[in-house]
């Protein structure tokens, strides 16, 4: 008899040893699960949040600029309009990810251009930028930049004009320019971190002019890939003989016209609006 309980406690204490050894067995595998989750699927998800929320931005700012073009054609002045714009994406609930953040300047110096005439004479205008750039953690960083009326996209591989500013050719050989000037209130040209920020604008004045025989258009900026492609694809149908260079100090581009048998130099209509913008909520100096 003593013999018989021995066996059964011994059949016992084997059951126990297999119950925790499978208890840990799932314990393991579950573990291994969310490891697999999480080193797998986690940076996939937050890759396509990011992605997304770099759509958002892109759509806000198109906004942005309907906004700014709005005010340029109505000039309804103290009637500043309100556009928001998102900062970073939010973590994952429950699993180990990482917030996304931004920041967004008012550039006053960032962007300038130069027209001279065929007399030498030359008129310059300091036009600025405002300027979106992600801090993401899993998705490519892009810059969102609006400058001069044109809406650009800045990414390692370069930079795409992502939405075109107003300029066209007439009658084949003159030219039409609406330059956008943006103004900054100072102590509001900047924020940063994470959230849904108002960008407010009003629109201040605007001056026709009409110059006559231009001999070269440059515009100083930081994006000169965007505006080159987009000057050659504007001038390239037309009857203007024309070339397209980097400035002597490389930190604009110049399009020089060439007076010649089959083509004049152009005439310009020329569009100066200035948008007063700040980023804050409600208007103020």
């Amino acid at each position: 008899m003593k013999i018989i309980k021995n066996l059964e406690s011994f059949k016992n204490s084997e059951e126990g040893v297999v119950g925790i050894v499978v208890a840990l067995l799932l314990i393991g595998l579950f573990i291994s699960a969310i490891a697999f989750v999480q080193t797998v699927y986690v940076p996939q998800w937050m890759n396509e949040k990011e992605a997304e929320h770099m759509d958002q931005v892109a759509n806000q700012f198109s906004q942005l600029k309907f906004t700014m073009d709005t005010l340029s054609m109505t000039k309804q002045q103290n009637n500043p309009v309100s556009s928001p714009i998102t900062f970073g994406s939010k973590e994952m609930p429950f699993l180990s990810s990482v917030r996304s953040y931004g920041s967004l300047d008012i550039l006053p110096n960032d962007c300038r251009i130069t027209i001279t005439d065929n007399n030498g004479e030359s008129v310059s205008y300091i036009l600025g930028s405002i300027k979106y750039a992600s801090e993401n953690a899993y998705y490519i960083d892009q810059s969102y930049i609006l400058e001069n009326g044109a809406l650009i996209l800045n990414q390692n591989s370069g930079d795409i004009m992502a939405v075109q500013p107003a300029f066209s050719v007439v009658d084949m050989n003159d030219l039409s320019f609406n330059i956008v000037k943006l103004t900054g209130i100072e102590g509001k040209t900047s924020a940063s971190g994470y959230g849904t920020y108002p960008i407010q604008t009003k629109f201040s004045s605007s001056t026709f002019s009409m110059i006559q025989h231009v001999k070269q258009i440059t515009i100083f900026t930081h994006h000169k890939n965007a505006w080159g492609n987009y000057f050659n694809d504007s001038l390239l149908n037309s009857a203007l003989d024309y070339s397209i260079s980097e400035t002597t100090t490389g930190d604009g581009l110049t399009m020089t016209f060439f007076d010649t048998k089959n083509a004049n130099l152009p005439d310009l209509s020329l569009n100066v609006i200035e948008i007063e913008i700040q980023i804050s909520i409600g208007w103020g100096r």
